[in-house]
């Protein structure tokens, strides 16, 4: 049997390793995961729960998937990624952060009226998502299904498939 759990990292291209190292320790408090690699051309970072991590590289190519990136900031089919904080956090204080290290506010976009959401890019052009999900997240997020039901949104119905 295999567990899923959880994504590990996200790979970004950037025009300024340090730069965008910067910006992500002040908005996020990631810290430097090892020194830099690649004679300064990449350097990793954890977040503070030492899970999640990104990767950040000015390298034209990846040694990884033998493959030419794309410039930073492009997109290559990814729309956002996103980054979740405490349910005691201010939003405004969120925004405030993101803004001073650099990067810009693109917009608010609530996933529901319990779970508000902010969207930003980085100094490097990529969007990324804030959200603040309520105390007992698991519960919320086991009971998704039933709170759908009761609001419409049976998934089965739209997708065409027949109740039990």
């Amino acid at each position: 049997m295999v567990r899923f759990k959880g994504m590990r990292h996200i790979a970004l291209k950037v025009t300024d390793v340090e730069r965008s190292a910067h910006f992500y320790e002040q908005v996020f408090r990631m810290r430097r995961f090892g020194p830099p690699k690649h004679e300064g051309l990449f350097v990793a970072l954890v977040s503070p729960n030492l899970r999640d991590q990104i990767s950040l590289s000015t390298a034209t190519g990846s040694e990884e998937t033998d493959r030419a990136l794309g410039q930073p900031g492009d997109h290559g089919g990814i729309d956002h990624f996103g980054f979740f904080v405490s349910p005691g956090s201010q939003l405004d204080d969120v925004r405030q952060r993101v803004v001073d290290a650099g990067g810009s506010y693109l917009g608010r976009h609530d996933v529901d009226k319990r779970v508000p959401s902010l969207f930003f890019t980085d100094p490097d052009g990529y969007v990324f998502q804030v959200t603040r999900f309520p105390r007992f997240t698991s519960l919320f997020v086991a009971a998704l299904p039933i709170l759908n039901a009761l609001r419409g949104h049976d998934e089965r119905a739209q997708l065409g498939a027949s109740a039990p």
